[in-house]
């Protein structure tokens, strides 16, 4: 209601203000202009033409191979994938969030994100987009623009859309295998697959997963999701379809008292943290999220926070014995998924609870470790968008790749050495009987 109020007092400012107002805002920003040196010029025209480039061109724009490529899906959603191209190499899936895109893993700029990152140690960088974010609103017979083309969670991205992208990754390369790494609804998905359709851990190497929304037991008082489910049950919420479209772009940019706003309104959802935020690359955040998102996809997420059951959606009770042959759809089994999964948690997550990622750690298949962040204000964002996130997280995940060597001071990475180790021997001993070295590379 505060921000309401505010934008509606800033919008008849700025309709009605005074001209010579006006005039002296228009000299102090020239003002402003003149003493910027050089860099810091230069920065903020980083800034504006960052907010407003595609995926594609904002990797080219740093002097990295760019390409897209379209998948589709067998139910028919077409994607979009960005890849930063290093022929030859071992090809590396990067999968975003809920109401994000391929730009959550480019968008604070070549010396901050992990898709130049892994780009940079070699690794062949493909970016996922799911389906129904503004990279993948379409489809081969469902129009965009109908409520049939948003009928879809979480559920089929796992089920349909990772599967697609992995087998044209791995066609499209040579290679028998992929790595991959997922933010939040990325782990979600991944998991989804690898426990309905099991042979597609045998295509994967590893996965490294972070911030997974998965079990949400503690999210259940968060006072957002409340809010969001109490609108979901009114006459307006229950009949939308899409959400999330880029709507608070415009109220986020009017001034620097909304743009506050909203930086507080986005903590309020994921944790509070201003040490590790860069307000200055906020319009860029603001060009490239939210990148829209089908309103079932967070009422599925509702649900398993309301149920404590990680599960497919659910419907009605008829609805869901005709789907499942149950009253209620069946948890999802995660002791199916056998990828050797790394596991990244933070203490200030407001949508992933450690208790909850350890619940869940407790029943994957093959977690062969985990990293709690240590930095206590670390939030569910920041494993994007954090200023020092490469030293405080991405250099953790390159050790755990064997692209930098183990820290010599492991009382943090007990974790890190040990059950990785004993997670990848366990996987080696599995495929020494089908013939097959761990992370073999076969064109």
């Amino acid at each position: 209601m505060g921000l309401c109020l505010l934008i509606s007092r800033t919008q008849a400012q700025l309709i009605g203000g005074e001209e010579d107002e006006e005039e002296d805002e228009e000299e102090e920003e020239e003002e402003s202009i003149e003493d910027e040196t050089a860099e810091e010029k230069l920065q903020r025209k980083n800034i504006k033409q960052d907010s407003n480039l595609t995926v594609d061109k904002l990797i080219a724009k740093y002097g990295y191979q760019a390409e897209v490529h379209h998948v589709t899906t067998e139910d028919g959603y077409i994607l979009t994938m960005h890849r930063i191209r290093n022929l030859g190499a071992q090809p590396f899936l990067l999968q975003h969030g809920l109401v994000d895109s391929s730009a959550g893993f480019v968008v604070m700029g070549p010396n901050v994100s992990l898709g130049y990152l892994l780009a940079d140690h070699k690794y062949d960088v493909w970016l996922g987009n799911a389906r129904g974010n503004r990279y993948s609103r379409n489809h081969t017979t469902l129009d965009p623009d109908g409520s049939k083309f948003w009928d879809f969670s979480w559920h089929e991205i796992g089920i349909y859309d990772l599967p697609a992208m992995i087998d044209y990754i791995l066609k499209t390369t040579g290679f028998k295998k992929l790595q991959y790494a997922g933010h939040s609804q990325g782990c979600t998905a991944f998991f989804v697959m690898c426990s309905m359709r099991p042979a597609y851990n045998e295509k994967v190497i590893s996965m490294q997963a972070m911030a997974p929304a998965v079990y949400a037991k503690e999210t259940e008082d968060h006072p957002y999701i409340r809010a969001i489910s109490l609108y979901f049950n009114s006459l307006v919420g229950s009949a939308i379809t899409e959400m999330f479209n880029g709507e608070f772009r415009f109220l986020c940019r009017m001034t620097e008292e909304t743009e506050r706003l909203c930086i507080e309104a986005v903590f309020g959802i994921v944790g509070r943290n201003w040490n590790e935020f860069n307000r200055k690359m906020f319009p860029v955040v603001l060009g490239h999220y939210p990148a829209g998102v089908a309103a079932k996809q967070v009422k599925h997420f509702i649900q398993i926070i309301k149920s404590g059951r990680f599960a497919p959606y659910s419907y009605s009770s008829n609805k869901n014995m005709l789907l499942y042959r149950e009253h209620l759809p069946p948890r999802y089994n995660l002791s199916l998924v056998t990828v050797p999964t790394f596991v990244y948690y933070s203490s200030n997550d407001l949508l992933c609870h450690p208790h909850d990622v350890e619940s869940m750690c407790d029943d994957l298949g093959n977690v062969t470790g985990k990293y709690l962040v240590p930095v206590k204000e670390f939030n569910h964002m920041d494993f994007l968008w954090a200023i020092d996130v490469r030293k405080q997280l991405y250099n953790r995940m390159l050790q755990v790749l064997g692209k930098l060597p183990q820290a010599k001071d492991s009382s943090d990475g007990e974790d890190l050495v040990g059950e990785l180790g004993r997670g990848l021997r366990q996987r080696r001993k599995r495929e020494r009987g089908r013939g097959r070295a761990e992370g073999e590379v076969t064109w």
